[in-house]
C-alpha cells in the first residue's frame, strides 16, 4: 500500500507541476506597441485675385486677398454696370477637398442699396478640389436697374459682402 500511496503522491505532485508550467505558459502579459504617423495635410487658400474681362462702367479701386479670403472694391458708374472678378483657389494640401456649400450671397443681396447684386459663378456645391489642384471662382458685382426706372442712384452707394466658399474633406 505504501507503494501505491508514494505513487499517487508522486503522480499528484507531477500534475500539479504540469498545472503551474501550462497556467504559467497562458498567464503570461501580451504587449502590444504600434506607432500610427498622419502624414495629409489640409490646406485650400485662396492665391489669387483679377479682375475679369468683364468690366462695363466700374472702375476697380483695390484688390487683395490671403490665404483665406479676397477683397476688392469697385465703383459702379450707371444702371447696368458690371466688374468681374476671378478668384483662383488651390489645393496645396495631400487631401482631396469637395465645396460643400457658399454662403453670403444671400445675405448680401438681401442688404441696401438692392440695386447692388452679388453673384458667384464657375464653382458649385459638390465641385471636387483634388490635392495640387486649382480652380476659379467667377464673382461678380452689378448694378442691377429697377424695374422701370433706370435713373435711381440708391441712398447708399456701397455695399459690402462677405462670401464663404467652404471645403470639407472629399471622402
Amino acid at each position: 500500500m505504501d507503494k501505491k500511496k508514494n505513487l499517487i503522491i508522486g503522480t499528484l505532485l507531477a500534475a500539479i507541476v504540469l498545472m503551474s508550467v501550462g497556467y504559467a505558459a497562458l498567464a503570461q502579459v501580451l504587449t502590444i506597441n504600434g506607432t500610427a504617423n498622419v502624414t495629409g495635410k489640409w490646406d485650400v487658400q485662396v492665391t489669387g485675385i483679377t479682375e475679369g474681362a468683364t468690366m462695363t462702367g466700374a472702375t476697380t479701386k483695390t484688390s487683395t486677398y490671403n490665404a483665406t479670403s479676397a477683397t476688392f472694391a469697385v465703383d459702379l458708374a450707371y444702371p447696368g454696370a458690371t466688374a468681374t472678378y476671378e478668384v483662383a483657389i488651390e489645393n496645396k494640401g495631400t487631401i482631396n477637398a469637395k465645396l460643400e456649400s457658399i454662403t453670403g450671397v444671400d445675405a448680401a443681396n438681401a442688404t441696401a442699396p438692392s440695386e447692388i447684386q452679388y453673384t458667384v459663378t464657375n464653382v458649385t456645391v459638390g465641385d471636387a478640389l483634388n490635392a495640387s489642384a486649382t480652380t476659379k471662382a467667377i464673382v461678380t458685382v452689378k448694378w442691377v436697374a429697377s424695374a422701370g426706372n433706370t435713373d435711381t442712384i440708391p441712398t447708399t452707394t456701397s455695399k459690402t459682402a462677405t462670401i464663404n466658399l467652404n471645403y470639407v474633406q472629399n471622402t
